[in-house]
């Protein structure tokens, strides 16, 4: 019987199935560019870390946007004290104004208000107004700048105490 395949000698270099195809110059370079890229990157970035000078300073333009919430200008005792005696609104002594104020505050423009007062808060005239609660025993303290309208409360503060 005669063999169905026949044999030849092997050449003198490797196996043609072995053999890699020749590598791509192309993609070589582009790979090298982009990982010098990224490298430059990295050592841009550090070094411009190194050399900064740590956390910039405040500005004015900074520090007028940090909002602080004032205190009421009279104690929770002289609250409650304002109730006894005779409202003094000075110049929200005008019905109309008063409710404008109470209005633009959020309050019913009719609310009674139970006493008021005027003060100075950093030297400027406001009036403290006493109103009346969510509840029979609370009491609400609103401090507002004299020129209090529908246009602009001029809220300085506001606090909420039990009555005694």
């Amino acid at each position: 019987m005669e063999p169905t395949h026949t044999v030849t000698p092997a050449s003198d270099g490797p196996a043609a199935h072995a053999r890699r195809p020749a590598a791509r110059t192309g993609r070589l370079v582009a790979a090298g560019i982009g990982a010098v890229a990224v490298l430059a990157a990295v050592g841009l970035g550090i070094a411009s870390q190194l050399k900064s000078g740590g956390p910039a300073a405040s500005t004015l333009t900074s520090a007028s946007m940090i909002t602080v919430t004032p205190r009421m200008p009279i104690s929770s005792r002289e609250l409650n004290a304002l109730i006894a005696r005779g409202p003094d609104f000075g110049p929200l002594a005008d019905p109309k104004r008063r409710a404008a104020c109470l209005s633009a505050l959020g309050y019913s423009g009719s609310v009674q208000v139970l006493g008021a007062e005027q003060v100075q808060v950093d030297g400027k005239p406001a009036v403290v107004l006493v109103l009346p609660g969510d509840q029979p025993d609370v009491i609400v303290g609103v401090a507002v700048a004299a020129w209090c309208s529908s246009v602009d409360t001029g809220l300085i503060a506001d606090t909420t105490v039990r009555r005694p």
